[in-house]
């Protein structure tokens, strides 16, 4: 006897999430769709916070209706198309580091003017990220960092200490930063859809 799913257990796709968010959806459909996310489903939460800030975004922009193309290219952002089981995990990359102000001090008169500060750059292909650790309090430091990409509002910043887990996107200009970070070493990935650059841990 097959097992028959809850409708309102059911992971929804980007295209029905997008409808709601632009009110296309009748009522029957809202109330479907707020009962899926009455249930503890991070994923789903998840999409939809993602595509709420990628209506935001283009909003904000004050253009035109989006062109059916580029709608549906933003979709396929979210919704890739299916890959032999083998070919499906992310690539990874470890970035190169380009400069650490650890192993290259500043001048004295510098070190001064910036405090306990280090600072890094790291090749990402052929985009440049730039860090700064700096020490908040006896247990926090404060990442700061601007991602130099073609679009780097498409990326995802992520920053794991012990079990703490802290992610963000950069905004237009590729700036991003993380307070009250733990101390210890961080792992820190930059996603881009389909790829994933991992930092070397930093200490």
């Amino acid at each position: 006897m097959r097992k028959t799913i809850d409708p309102a257990r059911r992971h929804l796709d980007a295209r029905t999430v997008l409808d709601y968010l632009e009110s296309r959806m009748d009522a029957g459909g809202r109330r479907r769709m707020e009962a899926h996310l009455g249930i503890p489903c991070e994923r789903c939460h998840a999409l939809v916070r993602e595509l709420g800030w990628l209506l935001g975004r283009m909003q904000q922009d004050r253009i035109p209706d989006v062109a059916p193309r580029a709608r549906a290219r933003a979709i396929g952002l979210f919704e890739p198309p299916a890959a032999p089981a083998r070919f499906r995990e992310t690539a990874v990359e470890v970035a190169r580091l380009l400069f650490d102000s650890w192993t290259h001090p500043l001048p004295a008169g510098g070190h001064r003017a910036v405090g306990e500060v280090r600072r890094l750059r790291f090749a990402l292909g052929t985009s440049v990220l730039e860090l700064e650790s700096e020490i908040e309090s006896a247990g926090t430091r404060v990442l700061r960092g601007r991602l130099t990409a073609a679009d780097p509002s498409l990326h995802r910043v992520e920053v794991r200490v012990g079990r703490e887990r802290l992610s963000m996107r950069p905004d237009a200009a590729g700036s991003f930063a993380f307070d009250r970070v733990p101390l210890g070493p961080a792992l820190i990935t930059v996603s881009e859809p389909g790829f994933r650059y991992r930092i070397p841990t930093l200490e």
